[in-house]
Order: C-alpha cells, then sequence, then structure tokens
C-alpha cells in the first residue's frame, strides 16, 4: 500500500512539473543555435540553474500521428533513433498512454555511459488535436546499475501538431541533468548534438513502413491525413 501511495504521488507531481510551459522562463529567450535539415535548434537558460534548455522545431509531411506514437510505443525502437542509445527496455507498462522506461546512452571516453529511467504521458488535445508525450525522470524507481551513471534530473516534452497545409509541427523541448563529472566539451556536445541527431533519426524511423500503418484507437487524424491516405489506398 505504501508503495502504491508513494507511486501515485509520483505521477501526479510528474503531470504538475510537464504542465505546459515547461519552466517558468519567458518563452521568447530562445536562441537560434543550429538550423540544419529542415530542423531548427534553440538553447535558453534553465531557471534557477546553470542548465540549457533545449528546443527543437521541424515539420514533417506524409508521417501520420499515429505513426509517430506507434514509434514511441515500440521501445525497442528508441536504439534506432535516440541518439547513442545503446540499450532500451520497457520497465512497466501502464497502457497506451503511460509507461516508465529504461534507456543507456553512450558515452565517449573519459566519460562513463548514462542511464535514464523516465515515466511517459501521452495526451491529445481534442481541439487542435495535438499529441504531446511528457517525459519526467524517474531515477530511484530501480537501483543503480555498476559502470553507469544514473541520470538524476531529466524533463522533456515532445508534441505532434498537425497543420492545415497537411504537414505537422514537431516539437521536441528537453533539459537535463546528465550528473557525474563531465569534460566542458562533451556536455556542451549532449546539450546540442544528442536531442538534435534524435530528431533526425525519430523523422526517418517514423516514417517506415512498421510504422505508416499503425492505428490507434485513442489518436484521432486530421480530417486531410485520412483524406490523403484513402487517396493513397485507391
Amino acid at each position: 500500500m505504501k508503495r502504491r501511495i508513494v507511486t501515485v504521488a509520483a505521477v501526479v507531481l510528474c503531470a504538475i512539473a510537464l504542465e505546459p510551459g515547461f519552466s517558468a522562463a519567458p518563452d521568447n529567450d530562445w536562441e537560434l543555435k543550429r538550423r540544419r535539415g529542415g530542423i531548427e535548434a534553440y538553447l535558453r537558460d534553465y531557471p534557477g540553474t546553470e542548465l540549457k534548455e533545449f528546443r527543437g522545431v521541424m515539420y514533417v509531411r506524409g508521417i501520420r500521428l499515429s505513426s509517430m506514437v506507434a514509434t514511441f510505443d515500440d521501445t525497442s525502437s528508441y536504439t534506432r533513433w535516440m541518439h547513442n542509445c545503446t540499450l532500451s527496455g520497457l520497465l512497466k507498462y501502464f497502457n497506451v498512454h503511460e509507461r516508465i522506461t529504461y534507456t543507456v546512452t553512450h558515452a565517449p571516453w573519459p566519460a562513463r555511459d548514462r542511464d535514464t529511467v523516465v515515466y511517459s504521458r501521452m495526451t491529445q488535445n481534442p481541439d487542435d488535436l495535438s499529441v504531446t508525450i511528457e517525459i519526467t525522470g524517474w531515477p530511484d524507481y530501480v537501483p543503480k546499475k555498476k559502470g553507469r551513471v544514473r541520470i538524476p534530473m531529466m524533463k522533456a516534452l515532445w508534441t505532434f501538431r498537425p497543420l492545415e497545409s497537411g504537414e505537422v509541427m514537431v516539437t521536441y523541448q528537453t533539459v537535463t541533468n546528465p550528473g557525474g563529472p563531465l569534460p566542458l566539451w562533451l556536455l556542451n556536445l549532449s546539450v546540442i548534438d544528442l536531442p538534435f541527431y534524435t530528431m533526425e533519426k525519430f523523422r526517418s524511423v517514423a516514417a517506415e513502413r512498421r510504422y505508416a500503418s499503425a492505428i490507434y484507437r485513442v489518436i484521432s487524424e486530421p480530417v486531410n491525413t485520412m483524406m490523403s491516405a484513402k487517396a493513397k489506398a485507391g
């Protein structure tokens, strides 16, 4: 009973921590750091810390919302699109909306590999059909692993927003405390390179045939997407 109460309390805290806005910083202080391959990457200071917060934006066409959700739903795919991810596993599956996952990220010498335990929650806005996947670290959910550094704090927010043009605006926002000592050059790379290349790879994997036909009853597709899919089938 005590464990159940702690778990429920943690879920509530996760939901509060990841309400829209993500942090207390104003939304106009992002600095463009990279523009390449249709992806724009921004950084800003994370309030109350020395950490940097990342936001990436890209527009995709021909990839359904369900296809992107299916990519997340397939935990085994994470090693293919999460940059430098060498191991991924499902620790607890609540339902299609909620889960707890474990991943390992390779860090070049002299740093040690990082592992992460996160809780994720998927929702869809009935008004604009945008899908949001909110992710927050649960570092104490399982014991620490020998030879790996457990990431003590991590927040991320993926948003898939369908547009009238038929494109989907994909936004990835994240802030991470990598834990333990890291060389400055490696820390700087991890702040922008890891999430940037993750977006590039996610776009490619989500477009694959295995996810293209995915259907989720809990996900509503925009009308223009459904018409396009029927036209291709016809």
